[in-house]
């Protein structure tokens, strides 16, 4: 047998005369059979393997033109493209038929979204969609998503910066109730501030700078040996406290011919404690005098103590406050007056009879 040939202006070849049963077109291969056929069981256009009509489809197509696959489908070429749909105002789906659960990659047409979802009907447990704009939804409800990768090497990228933080550091930003061990606050640490509507990682020393770091000076001298006469400024036995209690805070004053300088600019509280004895009519005192340009002094506070008929022991105290904006030209100097016949100024080198008490409170304002 040869070729068929069927010449004409419509020339057709028909198979089966309308009756009940399957037609076939057989390939009789040397290894292996191939049929397209008729299954008339099933109404559906039959593609497949060996001879028997429906024993093992490959391609079928059902009358409402429905194509179904039975094995994998293999595109070549240097533009392959598998088209889904028609332009038509209708949905177009890929449905995964599975076991246990369906899902499907979908045009919901009525929303013009590209949605991949869970089932087999588009639209109704969406998971993702795309929309026009190219923008990715994750749908509302209790739905995950999870960059597994995720370890601060890998994983979530913002316009390609890799976000290093973990989940646990972001939530903390959340109000995580968990926390941590407790840690010494170093100048270099960290604080995370809005700066503007701009986020910012700085120091502690800002912080410090801003509120205040607290008492960062705080020094006292005292007399080490009475003064039994006038003198303006007071400039020898002068001490800073040496008993084993003490301790300064920060740099502490320095003095130097009676005029004490400041150690950093701030609001200084100035404290002078007098032991004195005053004899007869005598009014033993202490004056307390400041400066602003290094050169004018002027008495800012007077303790004294009124003398009887003898000799009589008193003390006295100032409190002062001193705003020191420029520690070259704001100083203080301390004077002992009106000191006659036996009275004095007590001094001792081995504890507190008149001593002088500086106190940083907080910035120069």
């Amino acid at each position: 047998m040869g070729t068929i040939q069927i010449d004409g202006s419509t020339p057709k070849i028909t198979v089966g005369n309308a009756t009940a049963e399957d037609a076939t077109i057989l390939f009789d291969g040397n290894a292996q059979d191939f049929y397209i056929a008729l299954d008339d069981s099933a109404d559906d256009l039959l593609i497949g393997l060996g001879s028997t009509v429906g024993t093992t489809p490959a391609i079928s197509i059902d009358e409402n033109l429905a194509v179904k696959t039975y094995g994998d489908i293999t595109m070549t070429g240097t533009t392959p493209t598998l088209t889904i749909g028609d332009a038509g105002a209708e949905d177009t789906a890929i449905v995964f038929d599975g076991n246990a659960q369906d899902f499907y990659i979908a045009l919901d047409d009525s929303a013009d979204d590209l949605v991949i979802g869970l089932g087999s009907t588009v639209g109704t447990t969406p998971a993702i969609s795309i929309n026009e704009d190219q923008d990715v939804t994750i749908s509302d409800g209790a739905i995950d998503f999870d960059v597994a990768s995720h370890d601060g090497t890998n994983g979530l990228k913002l316009g390609g910066t890799l976000v290093t933080t973990t989940a646990a550091e972001l939530n903390l930003l959340d109000g995580d109730t968990s926390v941590g061990s407790s840690i010494t606050i170093a100048d270099a640490d960290g604080f995370v501030v809005n700066d503007g509507g701009t986020m910012k990682t700085i120091p502690a020393t800002d912080i410090t700078t801003y509120v205040g770091g607290g008492i960062t000076e705080a020094d006292q001298w005292r007399l080490t040996a009475s003064i039994t006469e006038s003198v303006d400024p007071i400039a020898l036995n002068l001490e800073r406290v040496d008993d084993a209690s003490f301790e300064k805070i920060g740099t502490g004053m320095s003095v130097s011919s009676g005029y004490w300088t400041f150690p950093s600019t701030g609001l200084y509280m100035v404290k002078t404690d007098v032991g004195c004895t005053a004899d007869g009519d005598d009014n033993v005192r202490i004056d307390v005098s400041a400066t602003i340009d290094d050169s004018a002094y002027d008495l800012i506070a007077r303790a004294f103590a009124a003398g009887y008929s003898g000799s009589t022991s008193n003390t006295a105290n100032t409190t002062n406050y001193v705003n020191v904006t420029d520690v070259s030209n704001v100083k203080v100097s301390f004077g002992a007056g009106s000191i006659t016949a036996s009275s004095y100024i007590a001094g001792d080198t081995d504890y507190n009879f008149t001593s002088f008490t500086f106190i940083r409170l907080g910035d120069s304002q």
